[in-house]
């Protein structure tokens, strides 16, 4: 009788044993079930993050090929659109290698003056913008005036590295400003790049900026488009920013 009171001890032990290891395989099994749907969520949720990030990048690639399609619409006579965003400054400022690097989202050097007068078109994610700019040599800045009377905006060029020019700048600049009140101005201090080049504080003593009247939205960046194809620069970025809002406020 103690024989098989001890079998059936042992046995009750074998039972309670083989319980502990079922239930420690459950809980295992579970565990690793978790993991499984845990790793599942992961691997979705980076599955978006990553198709967001293909539609970002697919977004502003669109938008940069949108504005390149529209880039540069070189006229010989003037458009008759009112409404522009206008860019302005003497002949050589750099207002076209600016303009279409502006449009690209990075450098776009121009190889010759614009002779004419030039339409580009910017698009942003919330907004596209129409964009004129006229020669700035003699025989076209008699049409200044007249563009900058309607505009919405005016964005003058000056060659930061040519010291000689600055006091004509300065003269049109004034002329410009007198015939529309109200227009906001945006100075490109360009070419800041070159050793030469007047520091920003220096172009606007010598632009006289501080004349242009307090009731007028007036900003001053230094700008540069050095090496071709290479990003643009975060200040010119800022730039296109602040004209974009300027430009939204003006219509």
């Amino acid at each position: 009788m103690e024989r098989g009171k001890v079998k059936k001890k042992d046995r009750g032990k074998e039972t309670e044993r083989e319980k502990i290891r079922e239930k420690g395989k459950e809980e295992k099994r579970k565990e690793v079930e978790k993991g499984n749907e845990k790793g599942k969520e992961e691997g979705k949720r980076k599955e978006r993050e990553t198709e967001k990030e293909k539609q970002r990048f697919k977004g502003k690639e669109e938008t940069e090929k949108d504005n390149s399609s529209v880039l540069s619409k070189p006229l010989l006579e003037p458009p008759e659109k009112n409404n522009h965003i206008l860019v302005l400054g003497l002949d050589g400022a750099g207002k076209t290698s600016v303009l279409h690097s502006l449009a690209l989202n990075r450098v776009q050097h121009s190889e010759a003056p614009t002779q004419g007068f030039n339409e580009v078109c910017i698009s942003t994610e919330d907004s596209r913008m129409e964009f004129l700019e006229i020669g700035g040599s003699e025989p076209f800045r008699c049409y200044w005036e007249t563009y900058v009377s309607r505009g919405i905006l005016l964005i003058f060029v000056v060659d930061s590295a040519d010291h000689n020019r600055l006091p004509e700048a300065k003269k049109h600049l004034h002329q410009l400003i007198e015939t529309n009140p109200i227009i906001p101005l945006v100075v490109f201090a360009n070419k800041q790049d070159l050793e030469a080049a007047y520091h920003i504080t220096d172009i606007h003593e010598a632009l006289a900026l501080s004349e242009v009247g307090n009731n007028r939205k007036m900003f001053l960046f230094g700008t540069q488009v050095t090496e071709n194809g290479s990003e643009i620069p975060s200040t010119m970025q800022d730039a296109v920013d602040l004209i974009a809002h300027l430009a939204a406020d003006m219509q």
